[in-house]
């Protein structure tokens, strides 16, 4: 059993699987953000197919010390960013039975992009930024199979 990162955009959705130990977090695909029925059916297959058993979904904010408690700042909940991804969390845990829990994704997009630099000349950085999310957080909880 598996844990599925995904970064939202409103063009793109990146998304990252664990390996089987819940140790490392590796790059998957980028869904094309055009309609949510497709959207929702290609992360019911993800999750069939990898038998996913959570969620990450990678927001802009900030988590306190070690209870995970979110810090929403009224500047946070102001931007249209983070209302997007919020609704899109939102609604996954309405339509997938599975945990979705959030991870801090500050800085993920520009790091997978340096790392693209290193990797490969062109192609999104979705899925990468999604692997970085999903690897904070199995590194902070020391995911154990």
């Amino acid at each position: 059993m598996s844990i599925l990162g995904i970064d939202y955009g409103a063009k793109k959705i990146g998304l990252a699987v664990s390996d089987e130990q819940d140790k490392l977090a590796l790059p998957l695909e980028v869904l094309i953000n055009a309609n949510a029925g497709g959207v929702l059916q290609r992360i019911e297959e993800v999750c069939e197919d990898y038998k996913i058993k959570k969620i990450i979904i990678g927001v802009p904010i900030s988590l306190a010390g070690q209870k995970k408690e979110m810090l929403f700042r009224e500047v946070d909940l102001q931007n249209q960013q983070m209302k997007e991804v919020l609704a899109f969390v939102n609604w996954l845990k309405e339509n997938i039975d599975l945990p979705v829990e959030v991870e801090d994704e500050r800085l993920s997009t520009k790091m997978a992009r340096g790392l693209r630099k290193d990797l490969v000349k062109k192609g999104p950085d979705d899925a990468v930024a999604a692997m970085l999310i999903l690897q904070s957080y199995l590194d902070k909880n020391n995911i154990k199979s």
